[in-house]
């Protein structure tokens, strides 16, 4: 088909009028029967061929919420905030809690460049909108709370036209919003930013994050297909013990959260560029694609788990996501809407959890083969040496020269891993590959700043990558290759 011909149809299909649909709103009422949005209704045949189905009617069906008003919770507005399809509005409530009030409707148009704006591209990007559940924040809470995961719980509001928005009022007058606790920790402490977090984890040794807390909140993300778990989607709950911080991941913003479009433009997208557009489907085929903007993610906070840890954590999950728990949490979506297709969501979540060990260890089998194990700017002792058919990597504080506390131990098998890059960022590290050690695997050392030994006595092929700025040692080489410029 022609470039020609694909436009003259996305014409056809986008010029279609809108059926205006009445949403009579009582000034003062506590409560409202009202759609989310009318953007994506009465599509034409053409346009569901093209664009998709989607969740069109859940989007225009009306509900009943309450209505919002700031003075009856007694709220201070902090800021304006948000992405650029989504705006929010940070509060703080009398308690000094941080709450949020989030619009679920987008407007693309600043996601966009200057030159695609008010064209037939930010139409077609508009509607996709509509392959989004807007309700399915509230099906995620009862999902996490059985899997051990701290997660805000949100409520759904209508947001009048109130004037004490003040200079914030045209931006969520008339809009269905969803207000949750921005800070959802147990001890309602303060949470870190993603990058706040891996900073600290790259400058020493004593901050670690609880891996197979994040575990269980990937595999979360992955059971509801949720693509768009990218590193702004994330805040970090922090505990000290033994002198050491440890951190904890709270998931957020679930906008793609059982994401499904079967038109033709998205499959095509999928084709082209898109893959990680997999969508909500019975089984968990295709996790690679559906996590492609975890990658780099995945690769940080999860690379002390071997395969032992992923399939016990899975295990765990599905026998925690029974049937009653999952039937429970689809029926938190509003009556209406679950009279929609509440149930085909329920069928597919108990078919997704009945594959996830087999979906999601093929996973774990694509970042299995090349992990990276990092050191901090402190100086640290990396201990190598064979177990059996593994190679073992520990990693210690170095303090006074010898090996202080541990704070990495992973077991790598050769069936899984092919290569390890080993990264000791800063400080005086030692890279030791013991004697009698033997493996398949192939090691890269990357020293980093400071000066650095290398003590290769195992029989492990490898390379050396340092720099002759600085006072290096090789102790001992074999099978190494060194690259120091």
């Amino acid at each position: 088909m022609t470039t020609r011909l694909f436009r003259i149809l996305y014409v056809i299909v986008l010029s279609t009028p809108l059926i205006s649909l009445s949403q009579t709103i009582t000034p003062g009422a506590d409560s409202v029967h009202i759609s989310t949005s009318i953007k994506y209704s009465d599509p034409s045949f053409f346009k569901k061929i093209i664009l998709g189905k989607n969740y069109r009617q859940e989007w225009e069906t009306p509900v009943t919420l309450p209505v919002f008003y700031i003075k009856n919770f007694d709220f201070k507005i902090l800021e304006l905030g948000g992405g650029q399809q989504t705006k929010s509005l940070r509060m703080e409530d009398k308690r000094g809690r941080e709450w949020v009030l989030r619009t679920i409707d987008k407007d693309v148009q600043k996601a966009l460049p200057l030159f695609l704006r008010n064209t037939l591209a930010k139409k077609v990007v508009q509607d996709m909108v509509s392959a989004a559940h807007p309700y399915s924040p509230l099906i995620i809470p009862p999902l996490a709370k059985v899997m051990g995961i701290i997660v805000p719980e949100p409520t759904f509001y209508y947001v009048p036209d109130d004037p004490a928005f003040g200079e914030h009022k045209d931006v969520f007058a008339h809009q269905v919003v969803m207000l949750e606790q921005r800070e959802p920790t147990p001890d309602n402490s303060d949470t870190k930013s993603t990058a706040s977090v891996v900073e600290k984890l790259f400058e020493e040794n004593d901050h670690l994050v609880i891996q197979q807390a994040v575990l269980k909140a990937r595999l979360l993300d992955m059971l509801i297909a949720d693509w768009d778990r990218h590193a702004d989607q994330w805040r970090w709950g922090k505990f000290e013990t033994g002198g050491m911080d440890y951190y904890y991941a709270i998931p957020r913003d679930r906008d793609q959260a059982f994401f499904q479009s079967k038109g033709l433009l998205v499959k095509i997208a999928r084709l082209i560029a898109l893959r990680h557009m997999v969508g909500f489907r019975d089984d968990m085929k295709k996790m690679k694609q559906l996590n492609f903007k975890s990658w780099q993610f995945d690769r940080i906070f999860l690379n002390q788990l071997d395969r032992n840890k992923w399939d016990s954590t899975i295990k765990l999950s599905q026998a925690q996501l029974t049937d009653e728990v999952i039937e429970n949490a689809v029926k938190k979506l509003p009556p209406v809407i679950y009279a929609i297709n509440g149930q085909k969501i329920t069928s597919k979540l108990k078919s997704r959890r009945n594959d996830m060990h087999r979906g999601i260890m093929n996973y774990y089998e694509f970042l299995a083969v090349d992990p990276e194990v990092t050191g901090t700017d402190d100086a640290e002792i990396f201990r190598i040496k064979s177990e059996g058919n593994l190679l073992t990597i520990t990693v210690f504080d170095k303090k006074d020269g010898v090996e202080g506390r541990r704070f990495y131990k992973r077991s790598f098998d050769p069936d899984d891993t092919k290569i390890i890059t080993v990264s000791g960022l800063g400080g005086k590290d030692v890279f030791i590959v013991e004697e009698g050690t033997s493996s398949t695997i192939r090691l890269k050392f990357y020293g980093g700043e400071g000066d650095d030994t290398y003590d290769i006595k195992g029989n492990v092929r490898n390379k050396i990558y340092d720099s002759k700025e600085e006072d290096n040692q090789v102790i001992n080489k074999k099978r190494s290759r060194i690259k120091i410029k």
